[in-house]
């Protein structure tokens, strides 16, 4: 078993014993420290004392009469050892029970340093930053041109797509508000992977409404390498927007981060 400090001994400590033939007065000094009359035994001449004739405080001891060279024998029964503090570098990983925890699987030795959990990069917000006029009918891609936050420039503004970096899984959210002044347009918003849609994050018919609104989630796989996403939305009518705000950027935007797993 591992232990802290000095090794323990591989003995019993002997009781000791004190012995006073040469006295007077009430006091004695003891020759070990004691906290409490019950860790010591007192006889006077052969007599066991009572606990409640005498007292204690640290090596005085104080007995209830006046001794005149008695015989006074003190039985340790129980002394106040001194502790030790290991010194500083001096207790080492072998001296521990355990020498290492387990993190996350994995097994760190006590004194080194390890990574728990990861973190959320790379993370991304990008916005429109002009209105996409007249995108007509058929599947077409928002032109997400205008980095609001990108610290690792994983954003193709020119492609208008995400790169990812590390492999993982990803949090994405959209935001989009499109325009048309036709009743009865099927409006949805996707997510592409690679070219191709993986998620249909919203769908709603245009029921004579100026604008709408749509707006969705999803969390997906990537490789960190060669995979790249695109948000891209179907209005079904000649005649409808891509619609922006470029004041605070909050009418249609693109954003997403790594997840931690």
């Amino acid at each position: 078993m591992g232990y802290i400090g000095a090794q323990p001994a591989t003995n019993f400590e002997t009781v000791r014993k004190q012995v006073s033939t040469t006295n007077s007065g009430t006091t004695i000094t003891l020759d070990y420290s004691v906290s409490s009359v019950q860790d010591i035994l007192v006889t006077v001449n052969a007599v066991v004392q009572s606990y409640d004739n005498y007292s204690v405080s640290g090596t005085t001891l104080t007995l209830g009469g006046t001794l005149n060279n008695d015989r006074v024998e003190i039985l340790y029964v129980g002394r106040t050892f001194q502790t030790v503090t290991p010194a500083i570098g001096t207790v080492t990983n072998d001296m521990l029970v355990n020498s290492s925890i387990t993190l996350n699987g994995s097994a760190v030795s006590l004194g080194g340093s390890a990574t728990v959990g990861g973190d959320n990069t790379p993370y991304f917000k990008v916005a429109l930053s002009a209105t996409q006029s007249n995108v007509g009918t058929g599947n077409v891609k928002v032109n997400f041109n205008h980095r609001l936050i990108d610290p690792d420039s994983v954003f193709d503004i020119s492609n208008y797509r995400f790169l990812p970096t590390t492999a993982g899984k990803y949090f994405f959210n959209v935001n989009t508000r499109l325009y048309s002044s036709n009743s009865g347009a099927n409006m949805t918003l996707r997510l592409y992977k690679n070219g191709s849609e993986v998620d249909r994050l919203s769908e709603q018919m245009h029921d004579a409404q100026t604008y709408s609104i749509l707006v969705g989630s999803s969390i997906q796989e990537a490789n960190g390498s060669s995979d790249y996403f695109e948000v891209y939305v179907n209005i079904n009518q000649n005649t409808a927007d891509i619609t922006a705000d470029p004041s605070n950027y909050t009418w249609t935007y693109f954003e997403g981060f790594k997840l931690i797993t």
